[in-house]
């Protein structure tokens, strides 16, 4: 059922979302500047908007310290996702190049390619914006289920 905790949520984790795509974006484009990206921005937009929804949404109602502990969650289950959707297309794409040669082998080439893109993550800068977000985001849905009933 929409509720308005919901609605905060998804669009305050898709606005974290984009700031931290943007970031990575900028970060790849600053290594190789013929960089074409696709549909990255609006598919992390989506994936963390679904996030937001169902997980951090429909989860309100605690206290403000289970509400962190939620938008730490959230965050992280967002960038587990992306992660995920991207190197699996990303492999797919590579699939039809035909450069695989079995679909064990494409597995392990979406197992690598996850752990490639999720290494440009690990820079300080998106680390505090994720776990800054994350304590933000939580509280904020639960504020807002709070208010609005």
């Amino acid at each position: 059922m929409p509720t308005a905790a919901r609605l905060v949520s998804a669009v305050l984790l898709a606005a974290l979302a984009y700031i931290v795509t943007t970031m990575y974006m900028n970060a790849m484009l600053a290594e190789d500047p013929d960089s074409n990206f696709g549909w990255l921005l609006e598919a992390n937009l989506a994936i963390s908007a679904l996030v937001g929804w169902i997980l951090l949404g429909g989860r309100v109602g605690n206290q403000y310290s289970v509400a962190i502990g939620l938008g730490l969650t959230s965050v992280a289950s967002t960038l587990f996702l992306c992660l995920f959707a991207q190197s699996v297309w990303e492999m797919l794409a590579m699939s039809l190049d035909r450069r695989f040669d079995g679909p064990m082998e494409a597995l392990i080439g979406a197992i690598e390619l996850g752990v490639n893109f999720g290494a440009e993550f690990l820079s300080p800068n998106v680390i505090i914006v994720l776990i800054t977000g994350g304590v933000i985001v939580g509280p904020a849905a639960e504020w807002i289920s709070r208010r609005w009933r």
